[in-house]
């Protein structure tokens, strides 16, 4: 795979876009213990999707892989000084993000676990991974490594670190073998896991 394979997201492809990382986050630990139920869970995440991305548009990047005419994996970045914002203001970004949680079960322990992992957004300037996505069809083929790959290299050409959140434990060992490291466990009033991610730049 080469670098042009990966583009930025076309207005056109918005949708797409959100279908085919939704599905790539099912089932997802963080969204089931919020959801009522499986349908709620199947709601809740195209709902997240559709914010992180319009965040990211207006604030950073979003860069997809192109299959068939579809888009079938995305990354969703937030620029060097962007993130963190004051904590009110990420707060705010944060439960539009996850606003299924207003219908779901553990409402207030998910608005308590946001406002936690806002306060632990690290202040530096770095480029922010708020979501990578690969649809199912899609995976175990390097496609999320390749849209990694591709903006870590702009990272390192620019001395600028990264950073990233992830509820799944298995996708530690993933984001390891890209430079991340495990900053701190985020675990708020017995909601799942969530993980806090560093990258520092490596040298050319």
């Amino acid at each position: 795979m080469t670098n042009g394979d990966i583009s930025n997201l076309k207005p056109e492809d918005f949708h797409t876009s959100v279908a085919a990382t939704s599905r790539a986050f099912w089932p997802d630990p963080m969204f089931g213990f919020f959801a009522r139920n499986a349908v709620h869970e199947h709601l809740m995440l195209p709902n997240y999707a559709t914010a992180v991305m319009r965040d990211a548009v207006q604030h950073g990047i979003v860069e997809v892989i192109i299959r068939n005419g579809r888009v079938v994996a995305s990354a969703s970045w937030l620029a060097p000084g962007d993130a963190p914002r004051p904590w009110l203001q990420e707060l705010r970004v944060s439960i539009r993000s996850a606003r299924g949680l207003l219908k779901g079960r553990n409402r207030l322990k998910g608005i308590k676990l946001l406002d936690a992992m806002a306060k632990k957004h690290p202040k530096e300037p770095h480029w922010y991974l708020g979501l990578l996505g690969v649809d199912p069809a899609f995976q175990g083929k390097g496609l999320g490594g390749a849209l990694l790959t591709h903006r870590l290299e702009v990272c390192d050409a620019t001395h600028m670190p990264a950073y990233l959140e992830t509820q799944k434990p298995e996708n530690l060992p993933f984001y390891e073998r890209f430079g991340f490291s495990v900053l701190e466990e985020i675990t708020d009033d017995g909601c799942p896991t969530l993980w806090t991610m560093w990258r520092d730049p490596r040298p050319a």
